[in-house]
């Protein structure tokens, strides 16, 4: 078996590399699949192969999940990147502040709790004593409503999978946003 799995290595290197755009992370990784893969029983596993290959796509998707609490600031298509060091991006994610501040004070606190201060969802369920189904529908409906409030003010230019490219200030927004 371990023969087995050093012959996946490469390919499952290959698989995950063109899911991920960075080459560390692709090798990270893949070291991940191989370390749950450790401290998992393969025994009854018929197909190691599709076995690993779903250890690795369940990985991915993981990846995305965290990657995206960290950098999705704003549900939808506008990612903000902070891997290519956009700087865009960076003026633009100091502004969600200033626009959660806008919002109503039942998104406004869960979004402050969930977007800049990176909580999970759970955790804020459980730190304000609210069911979890309703802290998740709120947060997605002040992601709603500060996107349209961003939208309002901001024009952004997107490039492919999201990249933000660069962005204008509506006419009649100036004092209402620092993004300028």
């Amino acid at each position: 078996m371990q023969n087995q799995v050093a012959q996946l290595y490469n390919p499952l290197l290959g698989y995950v590399r063109k899911r991920v755009r960075n080459q560390e992370d692709a090798e990270d990784l893949t070291q991940d699949v191989f370390l749950k893969m450790s401290r998992s029983n393969s025994n009854g596993i018929d197909d190691l192969k599709s076995w690993v290959y779903r250890i690795a796509k369940n990985t991915i998707t993981d990846y995305y999940r965290k990657k995206r609490l960290q950098t999705d600031i704003i549900e939808g298509d506008v990612l903000l990147d902070y891997e290519e060091d956009d700087n865009v991006s960076i003026e633009l994610s100091t502004c969600v502040s200033m626009f959660i501040e806008q919002l109503p004070e039942e998104y406004k606190d869960l979004l402050v709790l969930s977007e800049l201060k990176e909580m999970s969802q759970k955790e804020i369920a459980q730190q304000l004593n609210m069911n979890y189904v309703t802290v998740r529908s709120k947060v997605q409906r002040g992601r709603k409503k500060l996107r349209e409030l961003f939208e309002s003010c901001c024009i952004v230019e997107q490039g492919g999978k999201g990249s933000i490219l660069g962005y204008q200030t509506k006419k009649g927004c100036g004092d209402k946003s620092t993004c300028t």
